[in-house]
């Protein structure tokens, strides 16, 4: 599959629609109603593959999905969908208020450049080299504006991948 994570700043209504399904229908949804409303737009923040690069460097180049900060800046918050094949992970208001503060004081490139060469290389899909750690950190750059721009409009933050 594709492995392409987006985060998304979603409405209580949108939330709602999500916790009414099954877990097995919720992926669909949001591919169905959730993304192509929200996709292109400031409520949308596309992390290509840089998802997983970007979380091991907020768990200082270890998988962590604690739903603490960082690490939960990318992938850890309440699932909403975890199987096999795809992941929904759920930031409440609250905790994308306490990111956007993290992210407005935190330097988040010099995170990823400190911990980038700590990433284990046999558990890490893509390639790592310059080239490599140029792609998180482009993918992240905007990622305080994203967080921000949710708490301005008081949302709730997905976390969204099929694997």
């Amino acid at each position: 599959m594709s492995r392409l994570g987006v985060l998304y700043a979603i409405d209580d209504t949108a939330l709602e629609a999500l916790r009414q399904l099954s877990e097995e229908e919720r992926y669909e949804y949001m591919l169905e109603e959730i993304e192509p409303k929200l996709l292109e737009t400031d409520y949308g923040y596309e992390l290509d593959k840089s998802w997983e690069g970007i979380q091991y460097c907020l768990g200082n180049g270890k998988w962590n999905e604690d739903n603490v900060l960082p690490t939960n800046v990318v992938f850890a918050g309440e699932f909403l969908v975890e199987n096999e094949d795809e992941i929904i992970t759920l930031k409440h208001k609250d905790e994308v208020k306490a990111i956007a503060d993290y992210l407005e004081t935190a330097d988040l490139s010099v995170l990823i450049r400190e911990n980038y060469p700590q990433i284990p290389e046999d558990e890490y899909m893509l390639p790592k080299d310059d080239d490599g750690l140029t792609y998180l950190l482009d993918w992240a750059a905007g990622l305080a504006e994203f967080y921000q721009h949710a708490v301005q409009e008081n949302r709730q933050v997905i976390f969204t991948v099929d694997l």
